[in-house]
């Protein structure tokens, strides 16, 4: 972001970073609880180099870690940091503007069951 003022702008910031079509899919397996690459390119449908590529940006800006799970061959899976937990409620205001604003003849694949009681919120 070559930009001063687009450097010391925080919504700048951010988009700049998770403003991205990819990213914002990734974040969403990954809240999911998908955590493979496997799983992550058939949920996103991103071509490996793609999905490669974001998910370097995200562990670059600290939103994501990766983890080995296997040794041989070696596997890893993607967590989200504590930085990349914070960006739930945007996802959540993202997927709500969504369903009220961008409306889709098809149902929404995606809904909201709170953990503890098992109830769709």
């Amino acid at each position: 972001m070559p930009n001063t003022y687009m450097n010391a702008c925080p919504v700048a910031r951010a988009a700049h970073l998770i403003g991205d079509e990819w990213i914002l899919l990734i974040l969403r397996e990954l809240f999911k609880r998908s955590h493979k690459f496997d799983e992550l390119q058939k949920a996103t449908t991103a071509a490996t180099n793609i999905l490669t590529n974001r998910l370097k940006r995200m562990m670059e800006a600290g939103i994501v870690i990766k983890l080995p799970y296997q040794e041989r061959p070696v596997r890893y899976k993607y967590r989200l940091t504590e930085a990349g937990l914070a960006l739930l409620p945007l996802a959540l205001e993202m997927m709500r503007y969504g369903e009220n604003w961008l409306p889709c003849a098809l149902p929404s694949p995606l809904v909201i069951r709170h953990i503890d009681c098992g109830q769709i919120t």
